[in-house]
């Protein structure tokens, strides 16, 4: 799912197809394990949607959101911001205070998704307290 998102839509990512195609198994294992914060996938049956959320690197009690991506066909439906929720309700399960991400300047759709969740923000970051 990540490498399809990442060929799909390559300039919404801080990473690219060509570095990640070569993880190994082990690799992409480590990246789902709990430690690593929360992923989630929407499947409708097959996956068509995935966010992922990890502990803020310099923010204490924050996570950083990233990796949202749905495929195109269905954008525009509702998964984009279910994905987001279900992040939302783990950040203030698990005792999460604040939630951030960083969303490209000309990413107009993804920014009015999160927006529309009460993220605000001015430039690249935005950010929802969620206690």
């Amino acid at each position: 799912m990540r490498l399809n998102a990442l060929a799909s839509d390559p300039r919404a990512f801080g990473s690219a197809l060509t570095v990640e195609r070569d993880y190994d198994e082990s690799r992409w294992r480590d990246l789902l394990h709990p430690r690593w914060g929360v992923k989630v996938v929407a499947e409708a049956p097959d996956p068509i949607g995935l966010v992922a959320a990890v502990p803020h690197a310099e923010r204490e009690r924050a996570l950083y959101l990233y990796s949202m991506w749905v495929k195109p066909p269905y954008r525009r439906r509702g998964v984009g911001e279910a994905l987001v929720a279900e992040v939302l309700a783990w950040a203030r399960e698990h005792g999460w205070r604040f939630v951030q991400l960083r969303v490209f300047r000309g990413n107009v759709a993804a920014r009015r998704l999160y927006e529309r969740l009460g993220f605000t923000g001015d430039g690249e970051v935005m950010g929802l307290a969620v206690s």
